[in-house]
């Protein structure tokens, strides 16, 4: 998916957290975060997420430097980040949200859609 590259750059180096549900990051901070006090190898990430134990440990080593995982030799564990507590409690929440009005249509919401901004007294 293509994004702002000004945007996404901006939100890089401001060291906030971009979670893509694609992405090796994203599948290894989830089955950590599940599990906050028990340190892996990354053979059994590997093995338990199905990323390739070579990515794993390359993504290991990238989180390491965000401070979002611990790592005490041969184990890796989640990072006690309050990004990570934030952003768990995000996702979870828009899963919520997703498992809850799954049936609901939102097709043509657009439409009728009414700005608010229309609706201010001049």
């Amino acid at each position: 998916m293509p994004v702002n590259f000004d945007e996404y750059a901006d939100r890089q180096s401001e060291n906030e957290l971009a979670f893509d549900p694609d992405t090796h990051a994203y599948h290894i901070l989830t089955f950590l975060g599940e599990r906050p006090e028990t340190g892996f190898r990354p053979a059994e990430i590997a093995e338990e997420t199905g990323i390739k134990p070579g990515s794993v440990r390359g993504t290991l080593k990238r989180l390491e430097e965000q401070g979002l995982v611990r790592h005490a030799e041969p184990f890796w564990a989640i990072g006690d980040d309050d990004r990570l507590a934030a952003s768990t409690g995000t996702m979870l929440g828009l899963e919520a949200i997703g498992d809850r009005y799954a049936d609901d249509e939102f097709e043509g919401w657009d439409e009728n859609a009414v700005d608010p901004r229309e609706m201010r007294d001049g």
